[in-house]
């Protein structure tokens, strides 16, 4: 993949004297980041999202709860992975669950994650308008990022209690050639090595008009920071990445396109990244260094949209394939071998239909109409073996690869619904909106559960139901650049199996399903722009009550965990956005957000009958930081007549917080609060741009996934932190 990028730069280089040099362009005719453009003008504009299925809007004369972000944008954070983005949207966090090599993260929003690891995920996100991609998707080629937080049930369907990110891909442009070659090398703190990144991207029109193809790729060569101990091995969470992505996009007439996006993925890692805290640094005293894990995924998207006249009619349609292996070692993980070997085998597979009617924005009356569909399968297999330990005489106990459990197998999920919203201006001033959604869903689970060679499984056959979600909100203007709202908005999560249950196992066969759980979310907020369009500022307070709330517990052995309702849960809280672009000094910008968040079980309830509670009331969900801020700020500025500058640096903040769960798996540890600072400086001249940064300034360790010591929960044996002080050097170039 890399020689391949490499030796497009000289392409790149013949195709430049034959097509003149043009910025590049969104689909919505928004101007992206280029090398010869960062640096230079505003700092904050409009940017306009496509996440409410309205076509392109404008984000801020939007009234929900929106935080967007541009190619621009994207650029002048520096970001490349999600977490950049993410950690400057107020009441948004990523929980990093410590997978192989770059791990494995699970969106919050307004402090709702799942209530343990075992729970889907309670954010929707979406590529290119498909639910289902690779996870940890990395930012190249984005021309928009779109976080609505709050439940967004009605649009977009399942695991949006909490919110939904939305990415969609740089359109290609049917007009103008473009291209861009960036490379990028990086020490990290810890590592013995530079990494390097190399990413390219080209658009070139083939029928003026009517076709162009659009082609963007990275490789990655990342060295690890972790040292095992045992082994002397050292960089053991390394990752090597190449990810690639074409479209094409065909325009017969100006009233009718269609588009075509592939997205390749190949993923290749080293050992996860958990390190040991009283090691006192970045270091593992695991008994193996090669944790190797294997992931390769594509997607095709096929996009269709009609201009009718008096509507828009779209179609979106994707194909999802993956396949995922990785294993890890854990000591003393059954309590009777000094060794395990947890194996992750992992097969998805997926196809998703939409078909929307939007009407043509302008009127008093605007409304979107359509009907979706999802048939997702996941055989996923977790198999936990003795391996032998090559330190400790008389292992194995049992025999080498001896398996003492495996959990998992093939589940099909389907999801079908009907849905609209519509809006209707009564003035100048009001305006109200009513939606919908009627939806279905059914779970088809096969699943096995073996335990030191008893197999517990059910043919448990078949679930399903339907239900029905609704969404009011009325916006006032009082001027015309205050809007305030308020608004009632509902998310949802199907529901499912516990495969293994019944006497044996401690379970009763009462646990054999679990319901959907729902969140119904009640909003005041206030979207306002100041001293010319200088300053925004935006803010919302929040009450959501989670019912049923799918809870992981265990039973009374605590060897096996399932899934069941919880009683209801209160959230609540306060967010505020500021954004000002030459307001402080010319070509001075500055963003900064705060977030407040709590949230609490109603009731206690003992999950099983005649055993203590196992959950109180005043519960908190884990890993709630109850405050959270960031903030955003840089100067751009000519230096000569030619060359144009920029200093930038960013810092996020959140409040610390504790991994206590009513379950008690992952112990009682008081967890610190985290301050991350990053910084950049740099120059873009002619076609080209440099760029020196640095991310985790201050090199602080963060703890994020923490697994609580065995002989005490209250003090942390393992965890998984963000990447060590980190300096490059990119230089790009574009065509």
């Amino acid at each position: 993949m890399k020689r391949i990028l490499l030796a497009t730069t000289a392409i790149l280089a013949g195709l430049a004297t034959v097509f003149p040099a043009h910025a590049q362009t969104n689909s919505d005719g928004t101007k992206a980041s280029s090398a010869a453009t960062a640096g230079a003008g505003k700092e904050t504009e409009t940017i306009y999202v496509t996440a409410t299925k309205r076509g392109a809007v404008d984000a801020q004369a939007t009234a929900i709860s929106l935080t967007a972000f541009d190619a621009r944008k994207i650029d002048q954070l520096n970001a490349f992975s999600t977490d950049d983005v993410i950690a400057q949207v107020p009441s948004t966090n990523f929980i990093d669950n410590g997978g192989p090599g770059r791990g494995y993260e699970v969106a919050s929003i307004r402090g709702l994650s799942p209530v343990a690891d075992n729970t889907v995920g309670v954010v929707a996100q979406y590529l290119d308008g498909a639910p289902h991609y690779v996870p940890n998707y990395n930012l190249y080629d984005i021309g928009e990022v779109a976080v609505l937080r709050g439940p967004q049930g009605t649009l977009w369907g399942a695991q949006s209690i909490g919110g939904l990110i939305s990415y969609r891909s740089n359109r290609p442009d049917l007009d103008k050639f473009s291209a861009q070659i960036l490379e990028d090398s990086y020490l990290t703190s810890n590592s013995s090595g530079l990494s390097d990144r190399t990413q390219g991207v080209v658009n070139v029109p083939i029928i003026s008009n009517q076709l162009a193809v659009r082609a963007a790729g990275y490789y990655l060569d990342e060295r690890g920071y972790i040292d095992n101990v045992t082994t002397g091995a050292s960089d053991v969470n390394k990752v090597h990445e190449g990810a690639w992505r074409v479209s094409a996009l065909y325009q017969p007439t100006d009233n009718l396109t269609f588009t075509v996006i592939y997205h390749g993925n190949h993923l290749r890692t080293g050992a996860s990244s958990y390190f040991d805290i009283d090691l006192n640094g970045w270091k593992t005293s695991a008994p193996y260094s090669d944790w190797p894990a294997k992931e390769d995924s594509s997607l095709i998207n096929f996009l269709v949209d009609a201009n009718l006249g008096w509507a828009t009619l779209s179609y979106s349609g994707s194909v999802f394939n993956m396949t995922d292996n990785y294993y890890q070692y854990n000591l003393n993980d059954l309590d009777m071998f000094p060794v395990s070997r947890d194996s992750v085998s992992d097969k998805e597979s997926a196809t998703t239909h939409e078909l929307r009617l939007a009407s043509t924005p302008g009127g008093k009356l605007n409304w979107v109409l359509g009907a979706y569909y999802d048939n997702y399968f996941q055989n996923q297999l977790e198999t936990d073996a003795e391996v032998a330990d090559p330190t400790l005489p008389g292992s194995p106990v049992l025999g080498d690869g001896y398996v003492a459990s495996a959990i998992g197998g093939p589940q099909r999920t389907v999801q079908k619904a009907v849905f609209g919203e519509a809006s209707y201006d009564f003035t100048d001033q009001w305006q109200v909106s009513l939606g919908g959604r009627y939806f279905w869903w059914s779970v088809n689970n096969h699943q096995q559960t073996t335990y030191f060679g008893s197999n517990y499984n059910q043919t448990v056959g078949h679930v399903g139901g339907d239900d029905f979600l609704y969404k009011a909100q009325i916006s006032y203007k009082p001027v015309e650049n205050i809007t305030i709202y308020a608004l009632r908005s509902q998310g949802f999560r199907p529901g499912g199996f516990n495969p293994f249950v019944g006497p044996a196992l401690g379970i009763p066969e009462s646990f054999l399903l679990f319901k959907p759980d729902t969140l119904t979310n009640y909003e005041i907020g206030a979207k306002t722009s100041w001293f010319d369009g200088k300053l925004l500022a935006n803010g919302a307070f929040y009450y959501d009550l989670w019912h049923n709330i799918q809870t992981v517990v265990y039973n009374e052995s605590g060897s096996f965990a399932f899934t069941t309702n919880g009683p209801q849960l209160t959230a609540k809280g306060f967010e505020l956005e500021l954004q000002s672009q030459d307001l402080i000094y010319p070509g001075v910008y500055a963003a900064a957000s705060y977030s407040y968040t709590t949230n609490r079980f109603d009731e206690g309830a003992s999950i099983f009958p005649g055993v203590p509670e196992l959950i109180h009331e005043g519960d908190s969900l884990r890993r709630t930081p109850r405050d959270t801020w960031s903030l955003d700020l840089g100067y751009n500025f000519a230096l000569t007549d030619d060359v144009n500058a920029f200093v930038r640096t960013n810092y996020w903040h959140k409040a610390p917080t504790s991994t206590k769960g009513f379950n008690g798996n992952d112990g009682d540890i008081a967890v610190p609060g985290q301050d991350v600072f990053n910084a950049q400086l740099g120059a873009a001249w002619s076609q080209w741009q440099a760029r020196l940064y640095v991310k985790n300034l201050t090199g602080t360790r963060p703890l994020q996934q923490i697994f609580p010591n065995a002989s005490n929960d209250e003090q942390p044996a393992i965890a998984s932190s963000i990447r060590p002080r980190t300096i490059g050097l990119e230089l790009s170039r574009s065509f």
